[in-house]
């Protein structure tokens, strides 16, 4: 069987919903194919099923993040927030510019983008699996595993990226894009926990913890994120932690945890607070110069990196030099990395499809015309807190030939 539309979307995701819905809006006989039985599957996951939709603070991208800035002061919060209004969702900010449904529900978000492609008459063909991608002059031919043809003079490819295969995450759409001349970074996992060594981990699973972590190489910083640290069996997870991964390329890293950063102003803050614990707690256990600082199993811990003895000895008994290890320890908690886990375990890909081949302000092809792509399956990933929705409902929008009058030559793209 054969069908023609002006329009193909190639996945039913975030950036592929919204282009279909642009499409749709500017007239265009639109066709949203997708390989599964529903849409969305990562907005629903997101946010632990609050979907943190955008952000309002300054923009954290990496990858290419000239493209992405891009995109987004084309089609940012303001533009995002109207187009959802449009169809009825109202949005709401939380602390950090965190941009919510007023809901806190991600079906919330599902359902606008659902009822929307229903008011602008979308065509969407659920278990519609993409086999082959050609053009022929003007006209791509997109085949299916029916052996089913569909032509448009428009494609659009919007099939994420590789992480979270149980939510659609796969490599296809790198497979069309390459197929017709473009090339890709490397993907790797982004937002992922990190497996580290467990010896200086143990005992310390299920622990939260506010602190500040840095990335290390031996004594040079890589990166380094304030947030919650969550202690696992196998190393490390929370926000600031997944903040972090992404630069996790070598061997024989290692961070450094500042336990003390949400308590003391620098060390030497702290440093008086456990001197006048060493005389308050003179006759008891030397855990007593942590104790309400930390929780005990974290204070256990620290010790222990410390050196410091725990068979009898009294805080009153420990030198200035034991009380300076103490509160440096506190400061540098080391933990060593084997690596991260993988894209299957990650909220989002690393690398993928060269951003320099399109056009930021139109999301097309500069090798091949009346193709464009959208969302992560570019070379674009941002941190926690909306960034990677934004990107992708931004992107997809633009796709679908959202314009507005700012306007951006790509060559000043750095």
């Amino acid at each position: 069987m054969k069908e023609t539309c002006d329009v193909i979307i190639v996945g039913g995701g975030a950036s592929g919903m919204t282009a279909a819905i642009t499409a749709a809006e500017n007239g265009m006989k639109t066709f949203l194919l997708e390989k599964s039985e529903r849409l969305g599957r990562k907005i629903s996951a997101s946010g632990n099923g609050r979907c943190n939709m955008m952000n309002s603070g300054p923009l954290i991208y990496y990858g290419d993040p000239g493209f992405a800035e891009h995109v987004i002061h084309q089609c940012g919060v303001n533009e995002l927030t109207a187009f959802f209004r449009r169809y009825g969702l109202i949005v709401k900010e939380e602390k950090e510019g965190r941009i919510y449904p007023v809901t806190m529900q991600s079906v919330s978000v599902l359902n606008t983008l659902q009822n929307a492609m229903r008011i602008n008459n979308v065509d969407v063909k659920f278990r519609t699996e993409i086999t082959a991608i050609k053009k022929e002059e003007s006209v791509f031919l997109c085949r299916t595993s029916e052996d089913n043809e569909i032509t448009a003079k428009k494609l659009i490819i919007c099939t994420g990226g590789a992480a979270q295969k149980k939510l659609g995450g796969n490599s296809e759409g790198y497979r069309f894009l390459q197929a017709l001349g473009h090339h890709i970074e490397p993907v790797f996992p982004s937002l992922v926990p990190v497996v580290t060594e467990t010896k200086c981990i143990s005992g310390l699973s299920g622990i939260k913890v506010r602190c500040a972590v840095s990335l290390m190489d031996g004594m040079n910083l890589i990166h380094r994120e304030d947030g919650e640290a969550l202690f696992t069996d196998y190393g490390i997870s929370g926000i600031c932690v997944m903040q972090c991964s992404r630069f996790i390329r070598d061997s024989g890293l290692h961070f450094e945890i500042d336990l003390f950063s949400p308590v003391f102003h620098d060390q030497d803050d702290a440093m008086k607070e456990i001197w006048d614990r060493r005389k308050t707690f003179a006759h008891l256990s030397p855990v007593m110069l942590l104790e309400g600082i930390l929780l005990p199993r974290l204070a256990f811990a620290v010790l222990k990196q410390a050196g410091i003895p725990l068979r009898g000895e009294t805080a009153g008994s420990l030198s200035d030099t034991d009380l300076e290890t103490i509160v440096k320890t506190a400061c540098h908690y080391r933990v060593d990395i084997i690596g991260t886990k993988t894209l299957e375990d990650a909220q989002v890909t690393a690398g993928g499809i060269c951003c320099d081949e399109f056009d930021p302000c139109t999301m097309e092809s500069k090798l091949v015309r009346g193709l464009h792509a959208a969302g992560e399956i570019l070379n674009v990933d941002g941190d926690c807190g909306g960034y990677n929705l934004m990107f992708a409902f931004a992107s997809g929008m633009i796709a679908g030939g959202y314009r507005t009058t700012a306007s951006f030559a790509s060559e000043d793209i750095k």
